[in-house]
């Protein structure tokens, strides 16, 4: 198969059992939060392969991170990568660990790091990251940053002269001493979760190509995913999509954006999330347009704000907007559940009025003091 073939049909797959009902005057189909997770998916894929073959090498590893409410398919449709990718390829993990990112040793042999194992990791909590200490925190900056990390392991001592020569030359580590050692590694981590405080920071945020539906997830998705047929993907995709990941081929990695996607408030960082984009659906053998790129940059320059506001912000967002809202239409407009909706507008202290609907109906509003 070739590379834009994989492409439509495994985004075809993930649209169709994961998908959300969109309906138009002209149309009524299913596709946005299914297509948007496997265009993400496919791109982080082959951002391993971009880095790992291109001269002069491109840095362009994309570690996606899915970031909505609990309860709504993240880990199904992180199960599913898994599945595609096969254990050949991708390793998968509850949650991510001191041990993880330096390995151990048990009965005198070296168990290597996850980061080492594959090329693609996928944590199912990786909320538990926030319960862990600061050392595991920055080494998994460094390692979704730059890729090198430096380790302690007083356990290395066990291992005799001729087992440190074979870890060596096995997995690329450079020892410094008999308890440290130094490495490098391309691994694309894929995760997922439901509150910001498990980003620790905004350092960590950054590491990754955050996935935000781009329509609210409600009750309606549910029922779509629940009456869907089975998921179902070729074997023939499935291992098409393996060999081209490993396959030696460079492309050119030169990319400019138009002038226009500097017309948002854009950092480095968004930029060169947006390249890199641009670049990947280059490598699956599409052809991303200028109005694409333009559409990337408003979406990475109001993604960070969205992830760090609060229900409090969203509502008051809202309201500022003018006039009244009735708490539906706040949750519709927000996106918030209606518990949290109705806990937001106690802490803004708003104040109720009645209003006459679109049926002629009164309801009750809600409007700042």
């Amino acid at each position: 198969m070739q590379r834009n073939e994989i492409w439509n049909e495994i985004t075809t797959a993930f649209e169709s059992k994961f998908g959300y009902e969109i309906t138009t005057a002209f149309e009524s189909k299913f596709g946005l939060l299914g297509k948007q997770f496997a265009e993400n998916m496919l791109i982080s894929t082959c951002s391993w392969n971009i880095q790992q073959y291109s001269a002069p090498e491109y840095r362009i590893r994309r570690h996606t991170l899915l970031f909505w409410q609990a309860g709504f398919l993240k880990s199904q449709m992180l199960s599913k990568t898994y599945d595609i990718l096969g254990d050949q390829l991708c390793t998968i993990m509850s949650d991510v660990s001191i041990a993880t990112l330096r390995g151990s040793v048990e009965a005198h042999r070296f168990v290597s790091p996850y980061t080492l194992k594959r090329p693609f990791s996928i944590c199912t909590e990786f909320g538990q990251l926030i319960s862990g200490d600061q050392e595991v925190i920055q080494k998994l900056l460094n390692v979704l940053e730059e890729g090198i990390v430096t380790v302690s392991l007083a356990k290395i001592s066990q291992l005799d002269p001729g087992q440190v020569d074979e870890v060596e030359k096995k997995y690329g580590i450079t020892f410094i001493d008999n308890t440290t050692f130094t490495y490098r590694t391309n691994w694309v981590l894929f995760a997922a979760t439901y509150n910001n405080k498990f980003l620790v920071d905004s350092a960590l945020e950054s590491r990754f190509a955050l996935m935000l539906p781009k329509k609210k997830l409600d009750n309606e998705l549910v029922k779509h995913v629940n009456r869907a047929p089975p998921f179902a993907l070729s074997q023939e995709a499935v291992d098409s999509l393996r060999f081209e990941v490993l396959m030696d081929k460079p492309i050119e990695t030169m990319i400019k954006l138009p002038d226009e996607c500097y017309e948002f408030p854009i950092t480095m960082r968004d930029a060169g999330m947006i390249c890199s984009t641009l670049l990947c659906k280059k490598w699956w053998g599409l052809k991303p347009t200028k109005e694409e790129a333009v559409a990337l940059a408003q979406e990475y320059s109001k993604n960070s704000d969205e992830i760090w506001k609060s229900a409090e912000d969203k509502v008051l967002d809202v309201l500022l907007s003018g006039g009244g809202r009735s708490v539906d239409e706040l949750v519709g407009e927000t996106g918030l559940h209606i518990r949290t909706v109705y806990k937001a507008l106690n802490n803004l202290r708003t104040v109720k009025d009645i209003s006459t609907n679109s049926k002629g109906e009164e309801v009750i509003v809600h409007k700042l003091k």
